[in-house]
């Protein structure tokens, strides 16, 4: 990574100030973020000259009198990251730029499920879309890996699901990926970064308090706190799906499956599922019977999170997920002793890209001050 790409932690706040915002002023920054308007000067000065930020005539104040302010954006050139999404059936990978376009994507059927094959794979992809692309390196923030499985006790370490029990402990601390994508690598489960794709890129990027539903394969999700993604004690926050005991029905992909077995069609990839099968009786139960699960669901976030926003997504067919958001903002009352308005419930926008929120890891990285690992000075 290169040096200017190494901000700092007031650096990091006027980047998130403008990612969430839109464009500012020096002065607009330097009154909301409580910053000497002379230290927001130089930092911002550097950043433009690092090619991070860009500065445009405020089109507010063109033909006015008297020297025209300029405000900063985001220069979507500055920065980019990699992405890659790995599922029991596929490998999606992508590079976008800082503004979230994705500058080029793919779709792999998975060689077979090793370690050791799915991430050779998904690297060669990689590497292949950022020649392509003749990116500069040292603008290439690094490379995101997400999958899905709950957190372990050690936060560290996402647990390994059945299609993958043969893969090593991946630790976040370890080099474990680097080798095979020759970059530095962020990795969380499926369901954090797609709650970081919507902050970031997706419906609430003007949202600070938000939680995330994502159904899957199984079910999962996240939770945004004052614009930051919450992760708790062990990076536990936002995982629904152990609300939903696995021996009973519960609203996941597999669930789906064995609902669809025991009428004897069997399917086993989420990708499978066709609008035929949707018209199945046994299926619309099903879905009437997982949107009773997901407003109890929203009743216990609201309760506990009383978030301004709740978002449904995932990867389970976009159907099924559009009738439970349009089921949700049917609903009156999300339950007896629930006497205030519901939190706005919303339909995830970037779940059709997974691989988005794995990129967005890498800039979150580099340029969220929640991420910031140094000492927090002042003129930073």
């Amino acid at each position: 990574m290169a040096k200017n790409l190494n901000l700092g932690y007031n650096s990091r706040r006027i980047m998130a100030s403008i990612r969430a915002s839109g464009s500012q002023s020096r002065a607009d920054l330097a009154r909301s973020l409580g910053v000497n308007p002379a230290t927001v000067t130089r930092l911002t000065t550097t950043m433009v000259g690092d090619g991070l930020l860009t500065e445009e005539v405020d089109p507010r104040r063109q033909g006015l009198k008297g020297y025209p302010a300029k405000i900063l954006k985001i220069e979507p050139t500055g920065l980019y990251s990699a992405g890659v999404y790995l599922d029991p059936d596929r490998i999606r990978t992508c590079v976008i730029n800082a503004a979230g376009e994705i500058m080029a994507n793919d779709e792999l059927a998975l060689p077979d499920r090793s370690f050791q094959s799915v991430m050779s794979a998904a690297a060669k992809s990689v590497k292949e879309q950022i020649n392509d692309l003749g990116l500069d390196q040292n603008r290439v923030a690094g490379c995101g890996v997400s999958y899905p499985g709950q957190y372990t006790e050690d936060s560290l370490r996402v647990q390994r699901i059945q299609q993958f029990k043969d893969w090593p402990n991946v630790s976040i601390e370890q080099d474990l990926l680097k080798p095979y994508f020759g970059m530095p690598v962020k990795h969380t489960n499926d369901a954090k970064a797609a709650c970081l794709a919507e902050l970031y890129h997706g419906v609430c990027t003007d949202v600070e308090d938000f939680c995330y539903i994502w159904l899957s394969y199984g079910i999962g999700g996240g939770a945004v706190i004052g614009g930051n993604l919450h992760l708790g004690r062990v990076k536990g926050a936002g995982e629904w799906g152990g609300l939903f005991p696995k021996s009973n029905s519960r609203p996941s992909g597999q669930d789906l499956f064995d609902t669809l077995k025991e009428a004897c069609v069997p399917i086993g990839k989420l990708n499978d599922i066709g609008l035929e099968h949707l018209k199945m009786p046994i299926v619309h139960s099903w879905r009437e019977r997982a949107a009773k699960q997901i407003q109890w669901l929203c009743l216990v976030i609201a309760r506990t999170f009383d978030p301004k926003t709740i978002v449904i997504g995932g990867t389970l067919h976009p159907q099924i997920l559009d009738a439970l958001v349009e089921h949700m903002v049917q609903v009156s009352l999300l339950g007896d002793d629930y006497q205030h308005s519901l939190p706005n419930i919303v339909r995830a926008s970037r779940d059709d890209l997974p691989e988005l929120g794995a990129a967005a890891l890498p800039i979150h990285d580099v340029t969220n001050p929640t991420a910031y690992a140094g000492k927090a000075n002042k003129g930073w």
